[in-house]
């Protein structure tokens, strides 16, 4: 991925005629290509107006999808827009309303669009009256006060979770078979199961050590079917994936975020599962799953059991502070 120069002009005004996509107002500045062997393959812009963006003319070559161009891309445009310290990301499209919530996008009336968009060319006629307006908030909802943020700290076990972006480029990427869900190498989840809820989760926390963070999550709620539906086999990936890409142009979901599966049934308990990779097997695309774990968060705030002995005969049963050992057991619990 690099900067757009004047020489790829005429490529990158073909590959935009060629996916019947505007040209108008394509320039060095603002826009990024991807390109391999020598010839671009791929592009995306971002206009600045004030302190909003507009994210356009993602195009990517036919023979170079599935492969997260689109997804690096666009990842790198919104980070920009962010860099440059612009408040709201909005786009126009007439065919892709389907992709972009996966980033956070959600469509908006145009009648609700800035003025500053209004008076640019893709608002003055380059795009049509049908294009659907969608809008990405970037600026971060603020921590409660009296907190201080800090990133969550790396947890050994703990974080080997997929993106939200991640399994879904490798489900699109995947042969069209059944989907399956399995769990130390065997199937989880039956045959005939539904995809009864996606939810886009902000969580806001506090560890025992003080230190606040926010992360966000996707979770994708599984159950069971009925007998009927079972004897019917699994659900094919490209179902999967028209679930998803319908619910996700109604919620927040981030790209960015860690998926996790939710499953249980009368015989054993919901636990929301790390998703550790995707498989594409002969007769099948299987969805390899963990189980959670937890672990203290702050370990290196209040100390370990080998380095808490003296302490915590300083500091009380009930302390939570430097080398009192309250952090223990040291390495991950998992459950299920």
């Amino acid at each position: 991925m690099r900067a757009l120069t004047s020489t790829d002009l005429g490529a990158t005004q073909a590959l935009l005629r060629s996916l019947n996509l505007p040209t108008v107002g394509v320039q060095p500045e603002g826009f990024v290509v991807a390109e391999e062997d020598g010839e671009v393959v791929a592009l995306a812009g971002l206009e600045v107006h004030g302190r909003v963006g507009l994210l356009r003319s993602v195009a990517v070559r036919p023979e170079q999808r599935s492969r997260g161009v689109a997804r690096r891309l666009v990842e790198h445009i919104i980070q920009r827009a962010r860099d440059e310290g612009l408040g709201d990301l909005y786009l126009l499209t007439t065919t892709a309303a389907g992709y972009f919530p996966r980033f956070g996008f959600q469509p908006r009336p145009r009648s609700l669009a800035p003025a500053a968009l209004n008076a640019s060319p893709e608002f003055q006629g380059v795009c049509p009256e049908s294009a659907t307006l969608m809008h990405l908030p970037l600026e971060e909802i603020p921590m409660p006060a009296n907190t201080a943020p800090a990133p969550v700290q790396p947890i050994p076990g703990l974080n080997e979770g997929l993106s939200t972006a991640d399994l879904l480029d490798a489900l699109r990427a995947a042969p069209q078979r059944p989907l399956e869900f399995w769990l130390e190498g065997r199937p989880l989840v039956p045959p005939g199961y539904h995809t009864t809820e996606i939810k886009a989760v902000t969580i806001e926390a506090m560890d025992c050590g003080g230190r606040a963070a926010a992360w966000r999550e996707t979770v994708i709620q599984l159950m069971d079917g009925s007998a009927e539906e079972a004897r019917a086999g699994f659900m094919s990936t490209r179902k999967f994936l028209a679930i998803y890409d319908r619910v996700a142009r109604h919620i927040p979901v981030k790209g960015e975020a860690e998926v996790r599966f939710e499953y249980g049934n009368a015989l054993s308990p919901a636990l929301q599962y790390h998703v550790l990779r995707v498989e594409a097997q002969l007769e099948r695309v299987v969805v390899h799953l963990r189980t959670p774990g937890v672990q203290c968060k702050a370990q290196d705030a209040c100390g370990t059991p080998a380095s808490a002995q003296a302490g915590a005969a300083q500091a009380g049963a009930d302390a939570c502070a430097p080398d009192t050992g309250c952090c223990a057991p040291q390495s991950p619990v998992q459950l299920g």
